[in-house]
């Protein structure tokens, strides 16, 4: 079981900033590089055994809902049944572990109740919450990625995360990263007669005049043409950190025996940006920095 899951539950869950279905489906999101803020409130009213009516546990049905955001079908008419068998197989497995999938069976606590409420603060008993959110996660992630829904967690953040330390999926051109996605977006609620639509505003708001410009813009921002530096090369043509990555067979710089070196090729304000991230993922490890990556802009 993932030491970084739990690290992530006790943050979340134990810190009072989510509850238990919320915490799950929010770690599941994260794992497949989605943003958990677009799907907690999802989660939220599974909560507390289902808004407090002694129904299923939240944990279980956060993980319920994370199966099928990854797994779940796309479009109507769409194949369900792959994602009913990951359902069912994860239902099996969390109940064998803990012998129910009802929070009132599992925390003897009926939520309704403020008796109860103040029993499960005192006797301490969102201890053992911690460890069905904790489980839930960890098997919900173990069938998804056994099925190929989603790549192992150290490959995963390898994907998004260069050997310099910048975040490659927060990029303006990685595909499918966040830029790409909300471009995209933004391109498809304006649709493709706006042009139009904009020229007949400029009276109202001379700002409209720039429209033309915007959208060649979003229209770049939407292609999300780069896989990453370790597949096509930072865009920035001088840097030579991928290659002497591959060459030193490290993931990252500060795993190599040579690191600080002179060999990386970027001008002197990056060169300082690689050191303090690399000297940073060494002290913090890889995936907590990744994870703070993700919440912070990608462009500072």
């Amino acid at each position: 079981m993932s030491e970084y899951i739990r690290k992530r539950v006790e943050e979340l869950f134990g810190g009072g900033q989510l509850y238990c279905a919320e915490t799950v489906l929010g770690l599941i999101a994260e794992a497949g590089g989605r943003e958990a803020k677009d799907v907690v409130p999802l989660a939220t009213g599974f909560c507390s055994g289902a808004a407090r009516t002694c129904g299923q546990c939240g944990a279980v049905s956060g993980a319920i809902m994370g199966i099928g955001l990854f797994a779940g079908r796309s479009e109507p008419g769409g194949d369900y049944e792959p994602c009913y068998a990951l359902v069912q197989e994860f239902l099996s497995r969390f109940n064998a572990a803990f012998g129910s999938i009802n929070c009132l069976e599992l925390t003897g606590c009926d939520f309704a109740s403020e008796a109860d409420r103040e029993r499960f603060k005192e006797e301490r008993i969102v201890v053992k919450c911690f460890n069905y959110a904790v489980t839930a996660v960890d098997m919900a992630l173990t069938l998804l990625r056994e099925e190929g829904y989603l790549p192992e967690r150290e490959d995963f953040i390898r994907s998004r995360l260069a050997p310099c330390g910048l975040s490659c999926g927060s990029c303006l051109a990685f595909a499918g990263g966040p830029i790409q996605r909300h471009a995209k977006a933004l391109q498809a609620l304006l649709g493709e007669n706006f042009a139009a639509y904009a020229k007949r505003f400029e009276g109202m708001n001379p700002v409209f005049e720039n429209y033309s410009q915007f959208e060649v813009l979003l229209g770049f921002l939407g292609q999300g043409s780069c896989s990453g530096c370790r597949e096509q090369g930072c865009l920035f043509l001088q840097c030579k950190v991928p290659a002497c990555c591959r060459e030193h067979r490290v993931d990252y710089c500060h795993q190599c025996e040579e690191f600080p070196c002179d060999v990386h090729g970027m001008p002197e304000g990056l060169a300082e940006r690689w050191r303090i991230n690399n000297e940073k993922m060494r002290e913090l490890g890889v995936a907590t920095w990744y994870q703070g990556c993700c919440v912070r802009p990608r462009y500072p």
